[in-house]
């Protein structure tokens, strides 16, 4: 009995030793030479499989981080990105591909298995295990197990938080993002189990980090600042320069300007919508308003310079004057209200709050130069209802207006001129 026992827990020792060899997860690290992005590679040994397993590390304050496969550029790579769910603590990991340099858009030929503890921050990172499925290959470009020097990017986004489950949810640019060269024949090993590699601590010495850059999204902010220039800033001012001022001249100088600075800031919005998925289609509320603003302003330009040759031509008011007017009219508020919907498409509402201070503060100047116009329109329209009402007074000394012959003097005891009446 103790013979056959012994036996038995040989067996046993042999099998669970031979299990554990057979599923030895190999794995190839890499860590970028700042500590801010980690990723650890497994491929499991049955190439059939067509899955790969993975870890990965970015900073926990960042509103995204991913790894993009197959290419040192954004362009055919397929792209793991990685953001906080509704409640803050879990992952959303999108499966996304990418074919230019804009943002990477979901695919859902790649299938994502997300396991635990995804999700947690250790020392200031936030910590993704996952496994794919289908995902060696993809349109456009593949990973080759073979590769001594496979080409990786990645990418870590503004600060930020999500806060979605939403597996196409839109981005904002990256702020830093950099390229390496991994080899794979070190990742290669295993079963291909539901068992994620560890988070790689320190660099595998054939895994060699190639760049690393840190970017900035100087296009959005430049648009809006051109846009808030012109419609906050120099449109009200050209209606001051006429109202106030009452300087023709210069305020067809302003508006000149004003069309110039708008159309370079709507130009601007058209090469920024091609680069997000959001906003490709040209479809948002956003977009539709600025570009009837835009047209509309183009218009009311080209009817204030008709008008005023028109007007020195024949000094009279011409038909187009209040069409101009009214222009002006819509397109500046209408502009300024674009502006509010114009943050949040950019993911950016908070500014909305630096928007709304900047037209009070215009308000706040040009306030009162628009109150005292107005008491002088007042006191000139006065003046000139008194004058129409009395009239011109040809004997202002005369102030009998009940004496029908305008004098107090009785002309009837004067005595006929000589010679009697000859009328």
């Amino acid at each position: 009995m103790v013979r056959l026992s012994s036996v038995l827990s040989a067996t046993a020792l042999v099998f669970s030793t031979t299990t554990s060899a057979t599923d030895t997860l190999a794995s190839e690290n890499f860590v970028s030479v700042d500590k801010s992005f980690t990723f650890s590679l497994n491929i499991p040994e049955d190439a059939n499989k067509n899955a790969l397993l993975f870890a990965m590390e970015g900073p926990a304050e960042a509103s995204w981080f991913a790894i993009g496969m197959g290419s040192d550029k954004m362009e055919n790579s397929l792209m793991f990105m990685a953001y906080t769910d509704p409640s803050g603590k879990n992952i959303t990991l999108s499966p996304r591909l990418s074919y230019d340099e804009v943002e990477p858009s979901y695919t859902d030929s790649i299938k994502m298995e997300v396991f635990g503890p995804s999700g947690q921050i250790v020392n200031g990172m936030r910590q993704v295990f996952a496994k794919c499925t289908n995902c060696q290959s993809w349109k456009g470009g593949s990973i080759n197990r073979t590769n001594t020097a496979q080409k990786f990017i990645w990418a870590i986004g503004p600060n930020g938080n999500l806060g979605t489950s939403d597996l196409a949810a839109g981005t904002r640019r990256h702020s830093s993002y950099g390229v390496f060269h991994m080899d794979m024949t070190g990742a290669v090993g295993g079963l291909g189990n539901d068992r994620a590699p560890t988070v790689a601590s320190v660099n595998d010495p054939n895994t060699k980090q190639v760049s690393s850059k840190n970017d900035h999204d100087f296009s959005a902010a430049l648009h809006a600042c051109i846009m808030i220039l012109a419609f906050v800033g120099l449109m009200p001012i050209g209606v001051m320069i006429l109202r106030v001022l009452n300087s023709p001249r210069w305020h067809g100088y302003n508006q000149a300007l004003s069309l110039v600075v708008g159309i370079i800031g709507a130009g601007l919005g058209f090469y920024i919508s091609t680069m997000y998925n959001r906003s490709k289609g040209f479809n948002s509320v956003h977009q539709i308003i600025g570009i009837i603003v835009t047209i509309m302003m183009i218009a009311q330009f080209v009817l204030g310079f008709l008008h005023h040759r028109m007007f020195k031509k024949t000094n009279a008011p011409t038909k187009l004057a209040p069409i101009h007017v009214w222009l002006g009219r819509v397109v500046i508020p209408l502009g300024i209200a674009d502006g509010f919907l114009g943050f949040p498409l950019a993911l950016n509402s908070k500014f909305n709050w630096a928007l709304l201070a900047l037209v009070l503060a215009v308000i706040l100047v040009m306030g009162p130069f628009a109150f005292w116009r107005m008491r002088r329109n007042m006191m000139k329209a006065k003046t000139a209802h008194g004058v129409a009402t009395t009239g011109y007074q040809a004997e202002p000394w005369n102030t009998d207006s009940s004496d029908p012959s305008r004098s107090n003097i009785n002309l009837g005891n004067y005595p006929p001129p000589p010679g009697g009446n000859r009328y």
